[in-house]
């Protein structure tokens, strides 16, 4: 059985991200990821501007006293005009003062206080300069750096081309909601937990429906899936119950399964192949484990797939605020609630720990990683942990 350290290694080693763009317009790019380098075309700001409410001036030797004047082609030394916050400047004018540092009388402004040349002056390309790094390849484009491009006069652009993942639930006891749950049933969380992650995480899904624990109708379904999809994820069928087939079809359709199962608790069972140029996570069928194994090993995966450059989780150092139970040769990943004080991140267990019991991972803020060398670590050791930012 191999780490869970190791298992990320695997998984992130085999990928290789989809090399394909598409151009779209500034407008629709939220949340996309860029891929190339986007330079400004214009100085920003283009024209030298006030930076202040005042008086645009032309300097006179030992003078506080300067007659304003409505017109600006008739500015010159001693004279002043009236001018706002992100006009151009005249090009006569030396500094722009404050209509607070000003008094007014008989036509006149008389300066309160020393004012240094190019007072208030924000000039041509003092903020960004043409051919300005805007956006590299690989970077999120978020809400700013939209509000950047668009700043900058940017109209399109090329983003990476989103991943197209499939989505087989299986289950003979699991029915979706909007039925009646019969008896020894339980609805189908693993869909909307996969749906809603991989949308959050920028893929485009295709749902191939929830299938029976029958291995013939599952066969032919992942088939169809794998010839329309990037990659491809089921749910369930992956332990070692006799209705457990997912890892005996990987075999039997000639995937390359790269792992078996690993350390990671909750989630052992899960397995990774490759077919071709596709890719394959054979998924938990108990949500609190299919969700722990979505974000140690589903989220970087899709991230560097997607084409960020910034993909692998990133584990912040938390204090235990309680004794919290592991056993030796298991990567155990509890569901915690994150408190910070004074600068530091404090972790408490959620009610369960319990694979069966998806309501705990509902309601914590983040997991912390209780490592294969650990046993029964103490209140106030220092572990590491990731919020669930979903």
């Amino acid at each position: 059985m191999i780490t869970t350290d190791k298992a990320v290694k695997i998984i992130l080693d085999s990928v290789k991200t989809k090399n394909i763009s598409e151009e779209i317009y500034v407008s629709d790019s939220l949340d996309r990821v860029c891929f190339e380098n986007i330079y400004s075309n214009i100085d920003i700001p283009s024209f030298t501007r006030s930076a202040m409410d005042g008086y645009a001036i032309v300097f006179k030797e030992g003078c506080n006293k300067y007659e304003i004047i409505e017109e600006e082609n008739k500015l010159k030394s001693g004279k002043c005009i009236r001018i706002n916050t992100g006009f151009p400047i005249p090009n006569m004018a030396d500094a722009v003062v404050e209509v607070e540092k000003t008094d007014i009388k008989d036509g006149f402004i008389i300066i309160k206080e020393k004012i240094e040349p190019e007072r208030n002056f924000t000039k041509i390309g003092s903020e960004l300069k043409k051919g300005e790094l805007l956006v590299k390849n690989g970077e999120h484009i978020t809400a700013k750096k939209r509000a950047l491009l668009a700043y900058a006069g940017i109209v399109t652009l090329r983003v990476y081309q989103k991943p197209i993942i499939g989505i087989i639930t299986t289950g003979d006891e699991v029915v979706f909601p909007s039925c009646n749950l019969p008896k020894h049933s339980v609805y189908n969380a693993n869909f909307f937990i996969l749906d809603g992650l991989l949308k959050k995480w920028g893929a485009n899904c295709i749902y191939f429906g929830h299938i029976p624990d029958e291995k013939d109708v599952f066969k032919e379904r992942l088939g169809y899936a794998l010839e329309r999809c990037d990659i491809v994820l089921t749910t369930g069928g992956v332990s070692k119950g006799t209705k457990d087939y997912t890892k005996d079809t990987l075999q039997n359709i000639g995937a390359n399964i790269l792992i078996d199962k690993s350390t990671i608790k909750p989630g052992k069972p899960t397995a990774f192949a490759t077919y071709k140029d596709k890719y394959i996570f054979a998924l938990p069928g108990w949500p609190a484990a299919l969700y722990t194994v979505a974000y140690i090993y589903l989220k970087p995966f899709i991230l560097k797939f997607s084409g960020f450059k910034d993909y692998e989780n990133k584990f912040l150092e938390g204090i235990l605020d309680e004794d919290m139970h592991s056993r030796l040769g298991k990567d155990y990943f509890n569901r915690v609630f994150v408190e910070k004080r004074n600068g530091k991140f404090y972790l408490k267990n959620t009610k369960s720990q319990k694979t069966d019991n998806f309501y705990s991972i509902s309601q914590a803020d983040g997991l912390v990683w209780l490592n294969t060398e650990l046993e029964n670590t103490t209140k106030g050791s220092k572990l590491p942990f990731i919020f669930l930012d979903d």
